[in-house]
């Protein structure tokens, strides 16, 4: 009786995983610039249901797993049009984002030796932008996102530009504020791991001294470090790995979902062997 329930509690942790998986790919989301986090969860169930094809190939049929197999592949193909036409606009996103990037912008100072590229103006970047959304509709009179796509170009243009380009005009003016924000960003998640809570009031009274050790090399850095006992140091280092390995497996699973879920099955069959090694010394010993 121990050895089934001990048996039914391993494929209840081996299921969850892909359970899991499937939700995290349907509940992608992405707050930066020009990236699709629906079109990373469509990517990513796409690797989930190759993977779920293979193990049925290589390991045979598993009604759990064929269950989840079937809903995965419904799902992509009711999702398959809208999918490329997310995947064709955030290629064309993402070109606008590399044109943006590369215009030269007025500097504050430069060498006498250096070869100063002229800056093109807010004006002549408006105007580039207006010819690359034109070209979009007409390369894409059959996709119904392109049209929406263009609309919304046509409303934020006529309320923000050219006022949302000026770092093509004045000298020293950064495009956006990501990298101040990145930094703060950085300073509230290290708060809110090492507090517990969702309140990052502390920052305000510390944050300038993390900022000044955020700054620090690799030598300056190292005496802090030595001063910590190595056995404290390697308890918590232990304790923080456990936390974050939640984390990290989402991590692996958003870079290769087909890796990922290969690695839990092998993890998997291990204990199988495992428990059911110990089963069969059971058995012999009690005869």
């Amino acid at each position: 009786m121990t050895h089934v329930r001990g048996t039914v509690a391993t494929l209840q942790h081996y299921y969850g995983y892909y359970r899991r998986a499937i939700r995290d790919a349907l509940n992608r989301s992405s707050r930066k610039p020009f990236q699709c986090g629906g079109l990373r969860g469509y990517d990513q169930l796409v690797g989930i249901e190759r993977h779920l094809q293979q193990q049925r190939m290589r390991n045979g049929p598993d009604p759990y797993l064929n269950l989840l197999h079937d809903r995965v592949q419904s799902a992509l193909t009711a999702t398959v049009t809208q999918a490329e036409q997310v995947r064709q606009m955030h290629t064309f996103l993402t070109q606008v984002e590399h044109y943006l990037t590369e215009a030269p912008r007025p500097s504050i100072r430069t060498e006498k030796c250096e070869t100063v590229v002229p800056a093109p103006g807010s004006q002549a970047v408006q105007q580039e932008l207006e010819r690359m959304f034109s070209d979009l509709v007409q390369q894409s009179k059959t996709c119904p996102l392109a049209r929406q796509l263009n609309r919304r170009w046509r409303s934020i243009s006529q309320d923000w530009l050219p006022g949302i380009l000026h770092c093509y005009d004045i000298p020293g003016l950064p495009r956006s504020n990501l990298d101040l924000e990145s930094t703060f960003g950085t300073l509230r998640r290290g708060q809110r791991r090492t507090s517990g809570r969702k309140e990052t009031s502390p920052v305000r009274i510390f944050g300038p001294g993390q900022i000044v050790l955020l700054s620090l090399q690799d030598e300056d850095i190292l005496p802090l470090l030595q001063s910590v006992p190595a056995k404290v140091y390697w308890s918590q280092r232990r304790r923080q790995e456990e936390r974050e390995e939640p984390h990290r497996w989402l991590t692996r699973l958003h870079r290769d979902p087909v890796r990922a879920l290969t690695q839990v099955d092998q993890q998997f069959y291990q204990v199988v062997n495992a428990h059911a090694g110990a089963s069969a010394g059971a058995l012999q010993d009690s005869h």
